[in-house]
C-alpha cells in the first residue's frame, strides 16, 4: 500500500504540500547537513576532522538561516503596517 503510494507520486504534477502545513522549515535540516557534510569532506585534509566541522558548518548555517527569517519575519510585517493591512503583531 505504501509502496504503491510512493510510486504514485509525481513530482512535478503532484507537489509535496509544504505550505499546507508547518513541515517545511524542518526540510532545511536534511539539506544543511548534506552541504556541510559534503562540503568538508572536499575541504579538509583527513576524514577525521570532517565530523566536527561540518557541525561547525551545520550550526552556522542553520543560524544564518534563523537570522535571515527572523529579519525577513520583520520586515514583511513592517511592510504590512506601512500597507495599512493591519497592526504590527
Amino acid at each position: 500500500m505504501i509502496l504503491a503510494t510512493i510510486l504514485a507520486w509525481r513530482p512535478f504534477l503532484d507537489p509535496l504540500p509544504i505550505w499546507s502545513d508547518r513541515v517545511w522549515p524542518f526540510l532545511l535540516l536534511p539539506l544543511a547537513g548534506a552541504v556541510s557534510v559534503v562540503y568538508k569532506s572536499i575541504k579538509c585534509r583527513k576524514m577525521s576532522e570532517v565530523p566536527r566541522e561540518a557541525a561547525v558548518s551545520f550550526s552556522l548555517i542553520i543560524r544564518g538561516m534563523l537570522v535571515a527569517a527572523v529579519v525577513l519575519s520583520g520586515v514583511v510585517a513592517l511592510e504590512q503596517h506601512w500597507a495599512g493591512w493591519g497592526p504590527l503583531p
